[in-house]
C-alpha cells in the first residue's frame, strides 16, 4: 500500500471510522472497476484496526448505491463504500463513502469562473461531482472572498471529506446535494454551476432545480448547459402516453436500500389503482432486458430506483420504463404543468418538497399513440386479491387475472401435466455425460461401433 498522504482508499480514515463507531462486523463495497484492489485493501485494514472485513463482490441492484441486503447476509453492523456513489440515504445501516479523487487545473476553473461571471454581485448555486470534493475547500476559499451571492452546495453523507459531512440535517436534499439559499432570495433568483462532466449527475441536477441557467465545467472550459431540451426527455413523454393506455403495469422493485422505498411502491400502486390498472409488484436485482421480457403481459414498468439507474436511457426493453414522476404526469390532474422534471422519487412522495395530493381525472381522452377513446369511468376491474371477482361497467362479470387471462389465450403454455390423457409409461433412464455432448448422441454412438 501507498503512504497515508497518497491512499486514494484511505484506509487510515476507515480503520479511524471502524473504532469510533465500535464495529464488529464491516463490508466493503467496491464497484467492480474497482474489485482488483478489494483484497489489498482488506488485508491493510484489518491489519490496522486488528478484525476481520468483508467484501461485497457483486452488489443487488447497482454500484452507486449501497448494498444493505447484501451486507445483511453477514449481519453487518457497517458499510464503507468506495468509488462513485449516488449519495440515496440509506435506513438500516451507518455508511461511510471513500469519494474518488479526480485531479483537474483549477487555475483553469478559477479563470474560467470570473470571464463567465463577470459581476461580483452574481448569485451562484455551485454543485460538484463527488470526486472533485476534496478540492471544494479550497475552491471556496478562493472565489467566496470575489463572489458574496455565491452559495455552495454540500454532499449528504459522511465521507472521508470532511467538507462535505452536513452535520444537520437540511430542508432540501437532491440527489444527495444540499444548499441553504439566503432569506431574501429564492431558486428562481440564482445560476447554477456545476464542477463536472456533463453526465447523469448534471442532467438530473439540471431538470430539479429551477435556476436561472445551468454552467458546467468540462474539458477545462465553462459552457451553458440546457437539459430540458434533449431527445432524452423528449421521448418520456412518448413513454407516459403509453403508460396512459396500458392495462397492466408492473413495479419493478430495483432498490431495497433507498429511504422511503416501501413509501414509493405504496404510493405508485394507490395511483395505479384507483385508474383501474392492474399491477404486479417484481423485485429481480439488477433489471436486464432478458429479465422483463419474461413477464410479457407486462404491457409497462415503472421502476422504483436510484435516479442515476441507465435504464431510463436504455432502448433495449420491451416494454416502456417509466418513473413513479411520470405516473403523476400521466394520471394526477392537481399536479399542473412544469418544465422539470424529478427522477429522485423522494421529491414527489408525501413530505416532498414537490409532493402533490393526487387527484384522478374522471374525463375521457383521446389516445396519442392509438387515436382510441379512453374511458375513465370506475371499470371495477382492479382488484386487491387475485382470486376477487368483479363486476365491469357493462355487467359482465369477470376474475380480476390480467396475468393468468394472457396465459390462458396464450397458444403455447409449457410443460402441462396432461392428468389422465396419456397412457401409462414406465420409467426410462434419460440422458447421461455432459450437457455438450450426451452420451446418446448420435456422434458418441458412431464412435462406441
Amino acid at each position: 500500500m501507498t503512504s497515508a498522504e497518497d491512499d486514494p482508499y484511505d484506509v487510515e480514515k476507515c480503520a479511524q471510522w471502524i473504532q469510533e463507531n465500535e464495529l464488529k462486523q464491516v463490508c466493503l463495497q467496491f464497484p467492480d472497476n474497482l474489485l482488483a484492489d478489494s483484497v489489498k485493501v482488506a488485508l491493510h485494514l484489518e491489519k490496522n484496526i486488528g478484525q476481520k472485513v468483508y467484501i461485497l463482490g457483486d452488489t443487488t441492484c447497482g454500484s452507486c448505491c449501497v448494498d444493505e441486503i447484501a451486507a445483511q447476509h453477514i449481519n453487518a453492523d457497517g458499510i464503507i463504500h468506495f468509488g462513485h456513489a449516488c449519495l440515496n440515504p440509506t435506513i438500516r445501516l451507518p455508511v461511510l463513502h471513500i469519494l474518488p479523487k479526480q485531479q483537474f487545473n483549477i487555475k483553469k476553473l478559477d479563470n474560467e469562473f470570473k470571464q463567465t461571471f463577470q459581476d461580483n454581485t452574481s448569485r451562484i448555486i455551485f454543485f460538484y461531482d463527488v470526486e472533485y470534493a476534496h478540492k471544494i475547500e479550497y475552491i471556496y476559499s478562493i472565489l467566496k472572498p470575489m463572489y458574496e451571492h455565491l452559495v455552495f452546495s454540500k454532499l449528504n453523507c459522511k465521507s472521508n471529506v470532511e467538507y462535505t459531512d452536513a452535520k444537520a440535517t437540511p430542508d432540501r436534499v437532491i440527489l444527495g446535494r444540499s444548499y441553504t439559499l439566503e432569506e431574501e432570495y429564492n431558486i428562481q433568483d440564482y445560476e447554477g454551476f456545476f464542477l463536472g462532466e456533463e453526465g447523469k449527475a448534471l442532467a438530473i441536477l439540471a431538470m430539479s432545480i429551477p435556476v436561472k441557467k445551468w454552467y458546467c465545467f468540462t474539458n477545462n472550459k465553462i459552457c451553458e448547459f440546457e437539459a430540458l431540451n434533449a431527445p432524452w426527455l423528449k421521448r418520456r413523454r412518448f413513454l407516459v402516453e403509453k403508460l396512459k393506455d396500458a392495462k397492466t403495469v408492473g413495479i419493478v422493485v430495483a432498490t431495497l436500500g433507498i429511504k422511503e422505498y416501501l413509501t414509493a411502491i405504496t404510493t405508485v400502486k394507490e395511483a395505479l389503482k384507483r385508474k383501474n390498472k392492474k399491477t404486479y409488484t417484481l423485485c429481480i436485482g439488477k433489471i436486464t432486458p432478458a429479465k422483463l421480457a419474461n413477464f410479457p403481459e407486462i404491457d409497462a414498468f415503472v421502476v422504483i430506483a436510484c435516479p442515476e439507474n441507465e435504464v431510463f436511457d436504455s432502448r433495449d426493453f420491451l416494454r416502456p420504463m417509466l418513473t413513479p414522476y411520470e405516473v403523476e404526469l400521466a394520471f394526477n390532474t392537481a399536479r399542473e404543468f412544469c418544465p422539470h422534471y424529478f427522477m429522485d422519487f423522494r421529491q414527489i412522495l408525501p413530505g416532498g418538497i414537490h409532493h402533490v395530493d393526487f387527484k384522478p381525472s374522471t374525463d375521457s381522452d383521446v389516445s396519442l399513440i392509438s387515436s382510441d377513446v379512453r374511458n375513465c369511468e370506475d371499470d371495477g376491474l382492479s382488484a386487491d386479491q387475485m382470486n376477487t371477482l368483479t363486476i365491469r361497467s357493462s355487467g359482465t362479470v369477470a376474475i380480476g387475472m390480467a396475468g393468468a387471462q394472457y396465459l390462458q389465450e396464450r397458444s403455447w403454455r409449457g410443460v402441462e401435466q396432461r392428468l389422465g390423457e396419456d397412457p401409462v409409461r414406465p420409467a426410462e433412464i434419460g440422458r447421461t455425460g455432459l450437457a455438450c455432448q450426451y452420451t446418446n448422441e448420435p456422434l458418441n454412438t458412431a464412435e462406441r461401433t
